[in-house]
């Protein structure tokens, strides 16, 4: 879909995310998040097939998100020391299937929608260097 802008990052239209691509599969592709939407660690996980939401999965896309989405939270558990890695997927703001993977360390004290409602950050510095450690993780 050309105005999709998923789609376009997927095809190197659209600016590459903090640190690159972490992990990419013919189904799914993984990303840090832009900077200025969530702290440190919190990871996208984009289809590559342009659908909306998980009622639209194909059987493969059924069989595989599991499995990555599982990797991706032990990964994140162990680089950030956290205690829960929410899974969060509006699809609102960008019709485009992607589910973030908010990692909410141990020294956080809001938990729920208080932690989901801060306004969080982080530089595209650590983002970069925290992609590469994910990636590095992953293999």
């Amino acid at each position: 879909m050309e105005t999709c802008f998923i789609c376009n990052k997927h095809k190197g239209i659209e600016a590459i995310p903090p640190g690159g691509y972490i992990y990419e599969d013919e189904l799914w592709a993984i990303c840090h998040a832009p900077i200025n939407v969530g702290p440190l660690g919190t990871i996208f996980i984009e289809s590559k097939r342009h659908f909306l939401d998980f009622a639209e999965f194909n059987s493969e896309e059924q069989r595989s998100y599991g499995i990555v989405a599982s990797k991706v939270s032990a990964a994140l558990k162990q680089l950030t020391d956290a205690t829960r890695i929410y899974h969060l997927s509006m699809v609102e703001g960008i019709p485009h299937f992607h589910v973030w993977l908010i990692p909410r360390r141990k020294d956080v004290e809001e938990t729920s929608l208080a932690f989901l409602s801060r306004n969080d950050s982080c530089s595209e510095e650590d983002a970069i260097a925290f992609a590469n450690q994910l990636r590095d993780l992953l293999k």
